[in-house]
């Protein structure tokens, strides 16, 4: 697999990841709006932790990103 293309695999998952993030963070508040307390704290524990994840995922693609143009940068001074 070429290196260029592994930076847009990790925003590719970030954007999954804040997807279903926000799905399980409105099913929380419709859950909340049910009287489903239990329920609406679960869902709102998923919600969060795939947010965090996508924004780790995201971090990660800048690095990669980074990492790939300053390669090609110092190659193109030699």
């Amino acid at each position: 697999m070429r290196e260029s293309a592994k930076w847009v695999i990790y925003l590719v998952f970030s954007i999954v990841l804040g997807v279903f993030a926000v799905f399980f963070l409105s099913t929380s508040l419709s859950y909340m709006e049910r009287a489903m307390i239990g329920s609406s704290l679960l869902s709102a524990l998923i919600g969060f932790t795939l947010l965090s994840s996508s924004l780790y995922a995201l971090r990660i693609s800048a690095y990669v990103y980074s990492l790939i143009k300053g390669s090609e940068n110092e190659a193109r001074k030699s």
